[in-house]
């Protein structure tokens, strides 16, 4: 009978294994694609891995705390299709990333809920309390209207957890200090309305980089063996702040949005604030946007994940008498492109800004 395998999810862009925490299942036992078959962990979050595809579990690849490598089996299925197992072991197992796995954070015991009708709070505030069994009379708009967001639900963080997200991030930032960088800023005014919020930022912020990455495709591109590769679709990974740290869904960005692709991409981001990110969006990201414009703070310099050359940077945003001003940072591999290029760049991206809104 065909074999297919179930794998260890990729969850984040620097992710290379994850812990496996327990399976749900047996062998021998019948699941269909959707049903919940093993948690694993990483420093950031627990999720919950879904089968892809119905079949009978055959075996169990891993015990319970074993660490396994991205892309590498933890269950083996029988299933009435392709035999997705031939030649797997002929060579070192490849990253395979699975489209229809869902991350969720595990969070603390939820929290009874009271009455909340007389709190002022935006529909899917409210939907994600229930969801999160937070109270919201016990929450701090941020929103000087006194309106509760997404953005203002917190959850409950394990300190050991942070810790070890703040040791990957370690890791991580050492990786990138080998990579010779730079930033640039730039005041850019935008004449239009502009979100108040991250999240209803962010579909605006990635029509625009779009739209620049394109004008100027040579900063679109990966650097790897000494060379740089041309890239052709935008893939943005959004910097947001979870409970353990900061996590990146990736975006893919069409030349041309259209439907609802904008408020999709709040609910992307929104999910993401609290911890839950799709699979389909952990990979495959091309350059970054940080929109930290939420904090009030003057800039955000960032650092680059190799491959990618650029980062995009949002800092403070202020009104003015012609609407408004917000401090953009463009981060650069200096192989890639010098000052002047990344300089031109924010050019540019002014007047992206300023046509997708």
């Amino acid at each position: 009978m065909p074999q297919s395998p179930i794998v260890m999810p990729k969850m984040s862009m620097t992710m290379t294994e994850g812990e496996l925490i327990n399976y749900t299942v047996t062998v021998g036992q019948e699941v269909s694609a959707g049903d919940v078959v093993a948690h694993v962990a990483t420093d950031k979050v627990d999720m919950e891995v879904e089968a892809d595809t119905s079949g009978k579990v055959i075996e169990l690849c891993a015990t319970p705390n074993q660490m396994i490598n991205v892309g590498e089996p933890i269950i083996i299925l029988e299933t009435e299709g392709e035999d997705l197992l031939a030649g797997l072991f002929d060579a070192p197992a490849a990253v395979v990333e699975t489209q229809s796995e869902q991350v969720e954070v595990v969070v603390a015991a939820p929290v009874v809920a009271t009455e909340t009708k007389s709190v002022l709070a935006m529909p899917g505030a409210r939907a994600k309390a229930a969801e999160l069994g937070v109270d919201l009379a016990k929450v701090t708009p941020a929103s000087p209207s006194g309106v509760i967001q997404v953005t203002d639900l917190k959850v409950s963080v394990d300190p050991d957890r942070r810790a070890k997200a703040r040791t990957q991030i370690a890791k991580v930032t050492m990786a990138s200090a080998q990579i010779p960088q730079f930033t640039v800023l730039r005041t850019i005014s935008i004449d239009h309305k502009f979100g108040k919020t991250a999240a209803k930022r962010a579909a605006t912020l990635l029509r625009a980089w779009q739209h620049t990455l394109s004008a100027m495709p040579h900063l679109h591109v990966f650097w790897e063996n000494d060379a740089a590769t041309q890239l052709i679709d935008v893939k943005v990974a959004v910097a947001i702040e979870a409970p353990y740290g900061f996590v990146t869904p990736v975006i893919s960005v069409p030349k041309n949005p259209v439907g609802d692709w904008d408020d999709a991409v709040t609910q992307i981001v929104e999910q993401a604030m609290i911890g839950k990110i799709l699979v389909a969006n952990l990979s495959g990201a091309t350059t970054s946007i940080t929109d930290l414009g939420d904090y009030d703070i003057l800039q955000a310099n960032v650092m680059l994940i190799a491959p990618q050359a650029t980062a995009l940077s949002i800092g403070s945003i202020k009104k003015t008498d012609n609407g408004l001003e917000l401090i953009a940072g463009l981060t650069m591999d200096h192989r890639v492109g010098d000052p002047g290029d990344a300089a031109k760049a924010l050019v540019q991206f002014e007047k992206s800004i300023n046509e997708v809104i």
